[in-house]
């Protein structure tokens, strides 16, 4: 004949290790439940909130893609002012977007094509600032900062950032082409020295087109000329 099952009391029931462990949970539970149904509600809504922004950031990141895109066609197409009219009205919107670094880059280059060297550098500047990731960009930024400020007499700034743009560009004539701006800037900002630094390590380039090392070999010899004529020349 078969045995009644034994009944497990309170007392065995705490020795399993397993049982122990959920008595004590829900001993804790009932004594905060209180604070964590709380403190529940706001990891929640914190929850809630990172997901709408996450999908708000996503929707204007495919907008400010899709404005980059229809101005490209028209900067590809010279048509400058079309750029500026299209972009400069969502600097502010879009700033910090990763899709608008190309636009804001590019609408720093209409603008200066167009003379506003002011707005070309403010723009140019807040690229730098916000983005400056993409080296040939960067590069043309700097260069583009360097042409507006060499415009207004700053030479030996205008180095500076030709130096800059040298250091950043992805290819070698582009490193070159900054590097003589550099070495222009520098023999107008009479340090012929440093002008020397910057321009002889080309010439040693086999590959220099012979355009370019003429042009290269015309400032060598005009830095050459200060350093022989001496400070008070």
């Amino acid at each position: 004949m078969l045995k009644p099952p034994k009944t497990i009391t309170r007392k065995e029931l705490k020795r399993d290790p397993l049982m122990e462990a959920l008595y004590r949970l829900r001993k804790w539970w009932l004594a905060h439940r209180g604070p964590v149904s709380r403190y529940g509600w706001i990891a929640l809504l914190v929850i809630v909130m990172t997901l709408l922004i996450t999908r708000w950031r996503g929707a204007e990141n495919a907008r400010a893609a899709a404005a980059v895109g229809v101005s490209f066609v028209e900067y590809s197409r010279g048509n400058y002012n079309t750029v500026i009219a299209q972009l400069s009205p969502h600097v502010e919107e879009y700033r910090g977007f990763k899709s608008f670094a190309h636009g804001l880059y590019l609408l720093a280059r209409s603008e200066l094509a167009v003379g506003d060297s002011s707005q070309a550098e403010e723009h140019y500047r807040l690229y730098l600032e916000e983005y400056g990731r993409d080296p040939l960009e960067k590069a043309g930024a700097l260069g583009g900062l360097g042409v507006i400020i060499e415009g207004r007499g700053g030479h030996e700034e205008a180095a500076e950032l030709f130096r800059e743009a040298s250091s950043s560009a992805p290819t070698v004539s582009l490193k070159h082409r900054y590097a003589i701006y550099a070495g222009r800037n520098l023999v107008l900002a009479h340090l012929p020295s440093e002008a020397l630094e910057v321009l002889r390590p080309i010439l040693n380039d086999e590959n220099v087109d012979f355009p370019t090392r003429r042009e290269i070999m015309s400032l060598v010899a005009h830095a050459e000329a200060l350093l022989e004529a001496g400070p008070d020349a």
